[in-house]
């Protein structure tokens, strides 16, 4: 399974976008995808936009597979 980062542009500075995540996107082996939000923006100075970005690891569990760190199986 991969697992992207779900993220939207909370604001620039200098021109370069701060990005904050706001969910995951999980692409299971058969090429189904399923997307989580934990939150969802509601400014009126967000534009509507959502981006899937590669996860950038921070652990890994040996066999090049990211931990999810959830206790059990997604719902799908």
């Amino acid at each position: 399974m991969k697992v992207y980062d779900v993220l939207y542009k909370r604001a620039e500075n200098d021109g370069v976008g701060i990005w904050a995540k706001c969910g995951v996107m999980l692409e299971k082996d058969n090429g189904k995808q399923s997307l989580k939000f934990d939150v969802l923006p509601v400014s009126s100075e967000w534009d509507g936009w959502l981006v899937v970005s590669a996860r950038k690891p921070k652990d890994y569990d040996g066999d090049g597979r990211v931990e999810l760190g959830v206790e059990e199986e997604p719902p799908f």
